[in-house]
């Protein structure tokens, strides 16, 4: 099994780690000071779970990688369409493109470059950061659940799980990935974007009565997008969900870190792209609004 990991950031690094760490030839694909740090000083991830150091292949070129079995494909939602465009040479007649992205579309972007025969979604429940090129602290989580676009578990997702699990990486199929994508997104519009506002961990948004509100009726949007969508989350339970995983979430989000980094936002991939689909369904979303409104002025000013 040959792997190649594109974007390494916290993601991408932390997965693509485990991998190599459990002996598969993986290849990360990096640039700038990041490529540098790579091939120096190889990959170190500082986790709970077990600090470990790795030397690694990296490169900047795809050219050189060739076709490879699966990518994980970890940039961020705004470098997608540029990213999967590089990655081209890497995608052969049985190459597997699994997105770890925020967002709900990217799978949709990144099909329309290679066919949506080679593409998986997932999403990464994880609590990291980067603390220099090619450090990375793991703090919370760190779990894929990938599967079909259109729904089902194929044997293509069953085979990929089964790889996953003798390499060491926690990883679950799942036979309804809108679904799964839209509840995370319930999560992310509110506590990423609200998070991004006002600093400090996640879990101090449900500590102040006034966040607290302004996350669920985001929420609230959220999910009544999605089943306007033809995708069924129960408003009640989405809620439940977030309480249960912000209260102890004692970490900033990926956003937050962008911004604090100086790097851009992804407040299309994680409001923006609801107050697009509410257009398109004749929907309000005053909430989302307000929260891209002041993430895009945050953005221009950083």
């Amino acid at each position: 099994m040959k792997v190649a990991v594109v974007g390494v950031g916290a993601v991408g690094g932390y997965f693509g780690g485990l991998l190599a760490k459990g002996g598969v030839d993986v290849t990360f694909i990096a640039r700038g000071e990041r490529l540098e740090a790579l091939r120096a000083r190889g990959l170190t991830v500082k986790s709970g779970k077990g600090d470990f150091s790795i030397r690694i292949d990296a490169t900047d070129d795809p050219a050189e990688v060739g076709p490879v079995n699966l990518v994980l494909f970890c940039v961020k939602s705004y470098d997608t369409e540029s990213a999967i465009r590089q990655a081209l040479p890497m995608v052969g007649q049985e190459t597997l493109v699994l997105s770890l992205q925020n967002g709900i579309d990217n799978e949709e972007k990144i099909s329309s470059f290679i066919g949506t025969g080679k593409v998986l979604a997932g999403v990464a429940y994880i609590g990291a950061s980067v603390l220099e090129p090619g450090v990375i602290l793991h703090q919370e989580g760190g779990k894929i659940v990938f599967g079909e676009i259109d729904g089902g578990v194929s044997e293509r997702v069953v085979s990929l799980k089964a790889f996953f699990d003798r390499c060491g990486l926690p990883a679950e199929g799942s036979p309804d990935m809108k679904k799964i994508l839209w509840t995370k997104l319930a999560w992310n519009a509110p506590f990423n974007a609200i998070n991004t506002l006002v600093g400090g961990p996640v879990k101090a948004i449900i500590e102040n009565s006034h966040t607290l509100e302004l996350a669920r009726q985001v929420t609230e949007e959220v999910v009544t997008v999605a089943n306007a969508s033809g995708v069924r989350l129960a408003f009640a339970e989405v809620w439940e969900r977030n309480l249960q995983f912000s209260q102890g979430y004692n970490v900033k989000t990926s956003m937050l870190q962008d911004l604090e980094a100086s790097k851009p936002l992804e407040c299309e991939a994680l409001n923006g792209v609801i107050i697009k689909k509410a257009a398109e369904l004749g929907l309000p979303t005053p909430y989302n609004f307000a929260l891209y409104a002041l993430l895009s002025g945050l953005q221009i000013v950083s």
